[in-house]
């Protein structure tokens, strides 16, 4: 098999608007996402699909390019030999990387390459990755945003009444007050949701690790989940210091590149969870031996974005431990995996079993 073409469409997505979104940052959260969509053709007939996003839509356009010549480099190759696909778009371009768009573009081409690879033996790609199971824990990532006590507690009641088991919040106003007005604020949505409900807190680097770890001490009754990216992403031995000060999980990676910086922040011991960013670490086979390192450490994996592909990368493995329900990206697609009972559940459709709304697409086509 071999692949003769490749097609990659700019698409503007609208930004879901939470119902508890306060006005301070609906102007901000209004500039759609800038994705980028391709489709992989072969002369076996199998088409593959993959995406890929960035915040930034002034990079739009860069994006885009920065694919398609991606794209083109993969004419001829065969898409059931991933590592090829990977060595061919990635280790000639060192002049342009490691890292920043080059991996975030071949991501969208690396996952389209799994979904030809799934179509061709007829299996779906957690099964691909390892079966450790068919469906993977979920949090809602989106939806505690307000300021008011009372509009967020009713944001995180009806998270729970959705179906999801587990949820994130992230400072407000309160991210440099008091201690006293972060852990008011963590408490109330505690209240809403009770014991049994996971909670995670999402400082997004922007606390030192002295405040980080005063502040994890002070929220540690609260029982959070894990607290995410307390500091600065490059601060790994601030960020080993927090971990060990505090009972409380610290999840970060997010932000990084590859896995030798990921790497790094498994032998610091920098992080209980280690996050990674599928589109930011290059995909699919790039996530696979992030996720053996990550193993051997004893520390499991928790996604960023894209849950509509990635859920078959945590369920797939032994260590997956939960997906980002972040919707940023799912309008690009049906058949989605389904919610239920707190899991993202998958089917057997080959590949990883989304299908293109062409209607959604043609609508927010960016030319």
């Amino acid at each position: 098999m071999k692949i003769t073409s490749v097609d990659v469409r700019a698409v503007a997505v609208p930004r879901p608007m939470p119902a508890s979104l306060p006005d301070s940052l609906r102007a901000a959260l209004s500039v759609p996402l800038a994705a980028v969509v391709v489709r992989v053709g072969t002369d076996a007939g199998i088409e593959g699909v993959g995406h890929t996003l960035t915040l930034n839509p002034e990079f739009h356009g860069s994006l885009c390019k920065i694919t398609e010549e991606l794209g083109q480099l993969l004419i001829g190759l065969d898409p059931r030999q991933p590592e090829q696909i990977v060595a061919r778009m990635y280790y000639p371009a060192n002049w342009i990387g490691p890292g920043g768009l080059l991996n975030i573009a071949g991501a969208a081409l690396d996952i389209a390459v799994w979904d030809i690879i799934g179509k061709d033996y007829g299996q779906p790609i957690w099964r691909l990755l390892g079966g450790a199971s068919n469906a993977a824990p979920v949090y809602d990532s989106g939806s505690l945003l307000a300021e008011d006590l009372d509009a967020l507690q009713r944001a995180a009641e009806a998270s729970v009444k959705a179906g999801y088991k587990a949820m994130k919040m992230r400072p407000g106003n309160d991210r440099f007050g008091p201690v006293a007005d972060v852990v008011r604020r963590v408490r109330a949505v505690r209240d809403a949701i009770g014991p049994d409900i996971a909670l995670m807190y999402d400082i997004n680097q922007t606390w030192s690790p002295s405040r980080a770890i005063s502040m994890g001490r002070a929220l540690e009754d609260l029982d959070l989940h894990w607290i995410e990216d307390p500091t600065l992403m490059h601060d790994i031995d601030g960020q080993a210091e927090i971990a060990a000060a505090l009972s409380t999980p610290i999840c970060s990676g997010e932000y990084h590149y590859d896995a030798p910086s990921l790497l790094r922040l498994l032998k610091a011991r920098a992080v209980d969870i280690l996050m990674v960013d599928l589109l930011r670490v290059g995909g699919i086979t790039q996530f696979r031996k992030v996720a053996a390192l990550a193993e051997a450490f004893g520390i499991q994996i928790a996604s960023h974005i894209i849950p509509e592909v990635y859920a078959h990368c945590i369920a797939g493995i032994p260590n997956g431990q939960i997906v980002e329900g972040m919707p940023w990206t799912e309008d690009l697609f049906l058949e989605r995996p389904a919610l239920k009972d707190g899991q993202l559940v998958l089917t057997e459709a080959p590949g990883h079993g989304l299908v293109l709304d062409e209607q959604f697409i043609k609508k927010n086509l960016v030319s």
